[in-house]
C-alpha cells in the first residue's frame, strides 16, 4: 500500500510524526511525505528526521514555495502553484491514500486534486472548534473531503458525526502529537544553559502567540507586545517562539525581533524547539499565549496555560487552562494566577482530554484499512426532534 502524507509546517509535521513513524515501520506501507509553505528551501528532510522518522524509511518530496510573510494575496498565489503541484505530483506517486492534520489554510488547495482523481482521504483532528481562527472553516471543509476520520475526543466525532459522516468512517483515537510526550523528562540546569547559553531560573515561562486569524483586522504585532511583555514581568526566564505561518505573522517577529535585540537577561527567543520541545515543555511553570499547544499538549505535562484571546475559543481544555482576554491588565493577573502554589498543586492532577499517549498505532490501522471501505459517501442525516 502507497500511503502519502503532507505536511505544510511544523505545526501539523510534529503532531503528525508518531503517525508517520509508525506507517513507516509497516512492511506493507510505503510512505511518502510531501512538504510545502512552511519550510524554507532545503530544510524539510532535517525536520522530518526531528519528527522521528528514519533516513531511508520513506520518500520525500519537496514542493518548496516557501512563504516566509503569508498575506492573504500570497496565500492565494501561492495555494494555486501548490495545487498545480500536487496534480503534477499524484500521478507520480499514484498513492493509495492520502493523510492530512489539522486546519491549516494549505489544505484548501492540497486536497482538491487529490479529491478529484478519487483517492482515499484520511482527516486527523476532524470535528473541533476554534471560533477565533480561520481554522474553524478549513477544519470543517476538510471533513466533507475526507473518507476517514481520526478525531481525538468524543465531542469531536460527534460534530463529525452532526457533520453528515457516518459511524463507520469515524474513529476516536486521540491526539497523535501527544504520542511524543508519553515519557518526558525534564532539562536540568546544566542541559539548559547548555542548550540556551543562559541560566535556569524559575519560573520558566514560554510564550507564543499568533495572529488571531479570524479577525484580520488585528493588529497582532501589538497584541502580542502585551502578552510577552506581560510575560517577561513575571518569569524568572522566558522563551519567547515565533508564530505560525498566518497573515500578520511578520508583524508578531518584528515585535520578538525587537525584544531579542534589547539583549535582556534571562529572555530567549527561538524561532521554534523542535524536537526539543518535549523536555522544555516538562521544564515549564507556565505556557502563555495563543496556540492549540497549550490546549492540546500542556495537560499531558501538568502544566498551566494562560490562553489568551478567542483564537482557541470553543475548544475542548482541561482544567489547568485559564482563559483571558486580549487585554493587559488580565493577561498579567491570569499569569499570577498560572505561577500561584495553589493552581500549580491543582494541575498536578489535570487530565488531558485529548488522549493518553497511544494514538498513533490505532491511527495507522485506520489508514492501511481504508482500502475496505468504498469512496461513496452516504449523508446521514441527525434525527429530527419533537
Amino acid at each position: 500500500m502507497k500511503v502519502l502524507a503532507f505536511a505544510g509546517t511544523r505545526a501539523d509535521l510534529f503532531p503528525l510524526g508518531p503517525v508517520l513513524v509508525a506507517l513507516a515501520a509497516d512492511s506493507t506501507v510505503e510512505l511518502h511525505v510531501a512538504t510545502a509553505i512552511g519550510f524554507p528551501e532545503g530544510s524539510a528532510p532535517d525536520r522530518l528526521i526531528e519528527a522521528g522518522l528514519s533516513p531511508g524509511s520513506f520518500v520525500h518530496h519537496e514542493l518548496g514555495l516557501y512563504l516566509a510573510e503569508p498575506s492573504a494575496e500570497r496565500q492565494s498565489l501561492t495555494g494555486a502553484a501548490l495545487s498545480a503541484g500536487m496534480a503534477k505530483l499524484l500521478p507520480e506517486v499514484q498513492p493509495d491514500a492520502v493523510v492530512v492534520l489539522g486546519d491549516r489554510w494549505e489544505l484548501l488547495y492540497v486536497l482538491p486534486p487529490v479529491v478529484i482523481s478519487g483517492i482515499r482521504l484520511i482527516h486527523l483532528h476532524g470535528g473541533e472548534v476554534t471560533e477565533g481562527a480561520l481554522d474553524e472553516r478549513v477544519r470543517h471543509a476538510v471533513t466533507k473531503l475526507a473518507d476517514q476520520h481520526c478525531v481525538s475526543t468524543a465531542q469531536a466525532a460527534r460534530r463529525v458525526a452532526q457533520l453528515g459522516e457516518s459511524a463507520e468512517r469515524i474513529h476516536q483515537t486521540g491526539a497523535p502529537g501527544l504520542d511524543r510526550f508519553a515519557h518526558p523528562v525534564p532539562l536540568s540546569g546544566e542541559e539548559f544553559q547548555a542548550e540556551f547559553g543562559v541560566p535556569l531560573v524559575q519560573p520558566l515561562v514560554m510564550a507564543t502567540y499568533h495572529p488571531p486569524t479570524a479577525e484580520m483586522g488585528t493588529n497582532a504585532g501589538e497584541l502580542a507586545r502585551e502578552v510577552f511583555e506581560e510575560t517577561l514581568a513575571q518569569a524568572g526566564t522566558a522563551i519567547l517562539t515565533y508564530p505560525g505561518f498566518d497573515a500578520g505573522r511578520e508583524d508578531i517577529i518584528a515585535v520578538l525581533e525587537e525584544i531579542r535585540d534589547r539583549n535582556l537577561p534571562g529572555v530567549i527567543v527561538r524561532e521554534s524547539l523542535g524536537p526539543l520541545y518535549p523536555r522544555v515543555m516538562a521544564t515549564v511553570r507556565a505556557l502563555v499565549g495563543n496556540s492549540s499547544s497549550g490546549i492540546l499538549e500542556a495537560a499531558s505535562f501538568h502544566v498551566p496555560v494562560v490562553n489568551v484571546g478567542d483564537r482557541q475559543r470553543g475548544r475542548e481544555y482541561g482544567a489547568n487552562v485559564l482563559h483571558c482576554r486580549d487585554e493587559r491588565n488580565e493577561i498579567h493577573a491570569s499569569i499570577e494566577k498560572a505561577l500561584s502554589p495553589q493552581f500549580q498543586l491543582t494541575c498536578r492532577s489535570v487530565v488531558n482530554p485529548y488522549g493518553d499517549s497511544h494514538s498513533a498505532e490505532p491511527i495507522e490501522r485506520v489508514i492501511v484499512g481504508s482500502l475496505a471501505t468504498g469512496l461513496t459517501k452516504a449523508f446521514v442525516d441527525l434525527p429530527l426532534e419533537s
